[in-house]
Order: structure tokens, then C-alpha cells, then sequence
């Protein structure tokens, strides 16, 4: 039987070869997914020209395991014409999910599904696309990446869509599983590496984000596409918007828009105007702002699925007005506000990626508890068990409960020694402090070696809490006051700052003149810096998280701005 259906899928691609119809550069593959992954690569274009794209697929109406391509092939190609959300697609895209169900192949009802979700999304039906990108994404965890069916392009379109909706976690996921399933000299590479830029983009995370926009201006020069190059510098404007430099945001949003209408995207050419109208109002160039937002709204009214991008605009046509003091025309653009509303309430609107933020968060939250269910099912069918064998252990109860005892007299004794070993290692410390405060360099050694005796008691205490003497540290805490001890105090700090500022007067001085706006919890941080401690000792000296540290000298460089390179250069480190 199996080399029966062997010989005849040979049969079929042979015929498929040799019609007119289709190409004639089709790879014979054994595994079926991967023939139809080739017929997926072949993009050929037909326009609106339906009756030419029926005959190119017909061949694949020839055996039942291809007319699921066939109808979702044909869905796609109708949008060419119908450029909206219409029934002929929605009965092709649903009659190609319902024949892959039959086949009961994962990796075909994935393909077909996330098809038709991508469909939904590019017209922003997002109440509809919501339970079958659930769907999707549960289905996708009982198949590996590599069986599925283009995979790269798969988990790219479902970054997408989680991004959209706010679910930056899970996006960031399947936008870096999408890297690793997808050829790096391609523009969908460069498509899922400024979608990861955006990922980062929308946490404020400026540092990754500016490194994904980067690398994507760079590779698509690499491969000469011009459409991801704007795409890139556009992210890039974003960034610089973020970071407050909006002359260089605007440059780079400028030549955007330029190479969008030079490769004819009226999308991302609509999407740079609206961000550049914004730019400008932000810097007060109203004429500007207006013509670019004129450019914008050209666009935005040929597509019904741009009224998201049309309800920007209005907004942004008010605060212009607003600005200008004008109040003719504000009335109508008022009534136009409110019906886009409404018309965005269940399509792209922010209620409508609310409502599927929240649908996918309570879904999550459906999973874990039908999980927990599970458990508590599986404990309650062993609690009879559980029952008999304790009737077993009450034998050894007397036994085991002498042990403990014992047990816990050498844990109690192991802990008090511990503790007076580490009171006796601190005297030592503090004795050496008692010497240290003649120069700078035995502070130093003083504060490194607090740095070692630190992280030689987060150890014990790591330690001891993964083992069976916790209730020790929990109960007594001796462990962490003498961590807290060990923190920079108010005294050692002003004996280290003494001894600093005899080492470096200079540069003590210009931090209390020039810098005036430096706290003095910046001022510690800073100090240690000048002396090459890392931000991890630093850290650990003050007692806080290594994340805190690197906040604290990132607001202090967004505070100080173009006078951060004067302390920086002062300072002789990188930061």
C-alpha cells in the first residue's frame, strides 16, 4: 500500500512537471511538505488576472493532498483583486483548513491556519484571527520546527501579530525562532530582524533596538533592497525620536520616504509621512508637518484597511490646528474622529488589540489552570495509594524521628560555627579598615576584598537555603545581617570619599562644580567607576542589583546629555 501511494505522488509531481501550467523547475522531494514548499517559492505573479492563476494551479487539484494548497493559493491570489477582507477568500482559506484537518497533518493545518490568520491580520479583522492563533500556537508545540512548513515565515507572522497585540515575551520567542529558520541573504530575514529591532523598541529598550535597525541597513545594503534599507532608517528615526534628537530623526525619516516612493510602497511611505508630521509638529514646523501630512492622508483614504493610520492623521490635524489657533474645519474633523472610532472598535482600533491582548492572556491562564486540574486529578487517584503506604511509614516514624533529632543538634552546631567563622573573618576586615584609612590603594584592596567576603556569604546563604538546614537562616537571619554588614556603610563611605579626594582632588572638584546635578548616590557610583570597580562589584558593594546600576548611569547620561562626554572622558573608562 505505501509504495502504491509512493509510486502514484511520483506520478503526480511527474504530471505537474510537465503541465504548461506550472513550472518547470520543481524539485521531487519524498517528503510531501517539502514539495509543497517549493510550490510556495515559485511567486508567480498574476495580478488580477484569476482565470490565468486557476489554470497555473490546476495541476494541483489532480490528488486530494494538494487541493489543500490549491484553495489556499487561490485565496491569496484573489486578494490581488479584491485587496479586502471578501467571501470569496474567506470560502478558500476555510475550504483549504477544513481538507488539511482531514489529513490529519499538523504541519499542513499550521500552514493553513496561520495563512488565513495572516489574512485576517493584513486587514485587520483581529476579533476573528484571535482563537485561531491560539489554536495555532498550541498546536505548534506538539510538532517540531523543522517538520513544519516554512517554518521561518510561520513564526515570523506570529511575531508579528503577538507584537501587535502587546505580548512582547512571547513575539521576542517566535521572532528569534524565525531567524533561526530563515536564510540570512533574503528580505524576510531582514523583515523578522527589524521586527525584533521593534520588539525592543516598544519595551525602551533603545540599545538592542538601535542594534537590530543597524544590522538590518547594513545587510539589506549587502543584498540591494532598497524597501528594507527605508524600512531600517525609518526604526532608526524611531529611535532617535526616543532619545530626543529629532533633527537626526527627522534626516533619516526624510530619506525613508524617499526610497519608499522610489520602490512605489505607498505603506511605509504613508507610515514615514505620518511619523514625520509628527516630527515636525514636535519642532514646531507647522507648514512642514501639514505638507507631509497631506501626503499621508492621500494614502490613508485609498485602503479601508488604513483607517487606523487615517485616524492618526486626524489627530494629528487637530493638535496642528490647535497650535495654529484655528478652529474652522476642527468641527468635521471632530465627526470624522468619532466615526473612525467606531469603525476601529472591532477591527485595528486600540479596543480591538486590548480585547486580543486579553483574549491571549486569559487563554494562558485557562492552560495553567486545566493544568492544575490535571494535577489535582492524578493526586486524588493516588491518594488511596498514599493512604496504604502511609500505614507502612508510621513503623519507621520513631526511628526516623530519633535520626532527626540528631540531625538537626550537628546542623544547629555546623551553622553556629559558620556564622562565628564569618563574625571572625569581619573583625579581621574591620581591623585592616582601621589601617586602610592612612591611603587610597588599601581602601581599594579593603573594598575588594568586601567584595569577595560578600559573595563568599551570598554563597552560604544560597547554600543553606537549598539545603536541609534553611529553617536555621530563616529562624535566626544571622547569615544576611552579617551580608548587610558587609554593605558600604554611611562611615565607610565617608572614609573611602576622604581618601578619594586626596588621591584625586581634581576630579572631585570638577564633579562638585560642574556636575551640580549629581546626587550623591551617583557620586558613589562614579567614584568606584574612576577606580575600575566593575558594575558587578559595584553592585555588590551598594547592595543593589547589577540592572540598577546600569539604570542609574543610563538616567544619568539622559540627565547630564551632551556634557556626559566631558564626565565620561574624565572618568577613563568605557561605561
Amino acid at each position: 500500500m505505501h509504495k502504491k501511494r509512493c509510486n502514484f505522488f511520483l506520478l503526480f509531481v511527474f504530471v505537474l512537471l510537465q503541465s504548461k501550467a506550472q513550472v518547470s523547475t520543481l524539485t521531487l522531494f519524498k517528503n510531501k511538505n517539502k514539495t509543497i514548499e517549493q510550490i510556495l517559492l515559485q511567486n508567480e505573479n498574476f495580478g488580477k488576472d484569476s482565470l490565468s492563476l486557476k489554470k497555473y494551479l490546476n495541476p494541483l487539484l489532480k490528488t486530494a493532498e494538494f487541493e489543500v494548497v490549491y484553495h489556499a493559493l487561490l485565496a491569496n491570489g484573489a486578494l490581488k483583486d479584491f485587496d479586502k477582507i471578501n467571501k470569496f477568500s474567506d470560502f478558500h482559506f476555510l475550504k483549504s483548513i477544513s481538507l488539511a484537518k482531514k489529513q490529519t497533518d499538523v504541519a499542513i493545518v499550521i500552514w493553513t491556519q496561520i495563512n488565513y490568520v495572516n489574512y485576517l491580520y493584513n486587514y485587520r479583522d483581529y476579533s476573528k484571527l484571535t482563537p485561531i492563533l491560539l489554536e495555532v500556537i498550541k498546536q505548534i508545540q506538539s510538532i517540531k520546527p523543522s517538520e513544519m512548513i516554512l517554518p521561518g515565515l510561520s513564526f515570523k507572522k506570529i511575531g508579528w501579530i503577538l507584537q501587535t497585540f502587546g505580548d512582547y515575551e512571547d513575539s521576542e520567542y517566535y521572532l528569534k525562532l524565525a531567524k533561526n529558520y530563515t536564510s540570512k541573504n533574503s528580505s524576510e530575514y531582514l523583515d523578522v530582524l527589524n521586527a525584533i529591532g521593534s520588539n525592543y523598541l516598544y519595551k525602551n529598550d533603545l540599545k538592542n533596538s538601535a542594534y537590530y535597525f543597524n544590522r538590518t541597513a547594513h545587510l539589506s545594503k549587502q543584498i540591494k533592497d532598497t524597501l528594507s534599507y527605508a524600512k531600517s532608517l525609518g526604526y532608526l528615526a524611531l529611535v532617535s525620536q526616543k532619545q530626543g534628537n529629532l533633527k537626526k530623526a527627522i534626516s533619516l525619516i526624510n530619506q525613508d520616504i524617499l526610497l519608499s516612493e522610489s520602490c512605489k510602497n505607498d505603506k511605509n511611505t504613508m507610515y514615514a509621512s505620518i511619523l514625520l508630521s509628527e516630527l515636525y509638529l514636535d519642532c514646531n514646523e507647522l507648514e512642514m508637518a501639514e505638507k507631509f501630512l497631506n501626503k499621508a492622508t492621500y494614502i490613508a483614504k485609498s485602503k479601508s484597511y488604513f483607517n487606523v493610520s487615517e485616524y492618526k492623521i486626524i489627530k494629528l490635524q487637530l493638535s496642528i490646528m490647535q497650535k495654529q489657533h484655528k478652529t474652522e474645519g476642527e468641527l468635521a474633523l471632530r465627526r470624522q474622529l468619532i466615526t473612525l472610532e467606531d469603525s476601529l472598535r472591532n477591527t485595528d482600533g486600540e479596543m480591538a488589540v486590548s480585547t486580543a491582548n486579553w483574549n491571549i492572556k486569559k487563554t494562558k491562564f485557562e492552560q495553567k489552570i486545566n493544568f492544575s486540574k490535571l494535577k489535582y486529578q492524578n493526586e486524588s487517584f493516588f491518594k488511596n495509594i498514599y493512604l496504604i503506604t502511609a500505614l507502612l511509614i508510621m513503623f519507621l516514624t520513631l526511628f526516623i524521628y530519633f535520626n532527626f533529632k540528631r540531625k538537626i543538634k550537628n546542623r544547629q552546631l555546623e551553622y553556629n560555627q559558620k556564622v562565628i567563622q564569618i563574625e571572625m573573618n569581619m573583625l579581621e576586615m574591620e581591623k585592616k579598615l582601621s589601617e586602610a584609612n592612612e591611603n587610597l590603594n588599601t581602601q581599594i584592596d579593603y573594598l575588594k576584598n568586601k567584595n569577595i567576603q560578600i559573595k563568599k556569604l551570598k554563597s552560604e546563604i544560597s547554600a543553606i537555603q537549598h539545603s536541609s538546614s534553611y529553617y536555621l537562616e530563616e529562624k535566626n537571619g544571622k547569615l544576611t545581617a552579617l551580608l548587610e554588614s558587609h554593605l558600604m556603610t554611611e562611615n565607610n563611605w565617608l572614609l573611602f570619599k576622604r581618601e578619594f579626594k586626596k588621591e584625586f582632588p581634581d576630579f572631585y572638584q570638577m564633579i562638585l562644580s560642574e556636575f551640580k546635578e549629581i546626587t550623591d548616590s551617583n557620586m558613589r557610583i562614579l567614584l568606584l567607576q574612576k577606580l575600575n570597580f566593575s558594575n558587578s562589584e559595584i553592585a555588590e558593594l551598594l547592595g543593589v542589583t547589577i540592572d540598577a546600576i546600569k539604570k542609574s548611569k543610563q538616567r544619568l547620561k539622559n540627565k547630564l546629555g551632551s556634557r556626559y562626554g566631558k564626565l565620561e572622558n574624565n572618568l577613563n573608562i568605557n561605561t
